[in-house]
């Protein structure tokens, strides 16, 4: 079994033309040099720049609901909401998880 940390390093050398086709390929997808290369080298399908920075905007969203959640439950526990306030806090949660679906049914793999 492989271990994910990458501890092996390799000098390349790019003439200015080929160093300006990478950068342009790791922007345009979003990406930082290293992250770029090993998924090129790995003949995964690139993803489509725009879907990666909708993605990225997704994850980030998520996490910023995530830090919600969180919260509400803390309140929830120490008795500040009624019942009224989880009912509908329960509406949004479905409609953020069908809008998800939806999202995943139109650009998931």
């Amino acid at each position: 079994m492989s271990s994910d940390k990458r501890d092996i390093t390799k000098l390349i050398r790019f003439n200015d033309r080929e160093y300006k086709i990478v950068m342009e390929n790791a922007n345009a997808c979003n990406m930082n040099f290293s992250a770029y290369v090993r998924y090129a080298i790995s003949n995964i399908k690139m993803p489509n720049p725009d879907m990666r920075k909708h993605i990225l905007k997704l994850i980030n969203e998520v996490n910023h609901i995530g830090n919600n959640v969180n919260q509400i439950v803390r309140n929830n526990n120490s008795g500040l909401y009624m019942d009224s306030d989880k009912t509908r806090l329960m509406e949004y949660m479905r409609l953020l998880n069908l809008k998800v679906g939806a999202f995943m049914e139109k650009y998931g793999d």
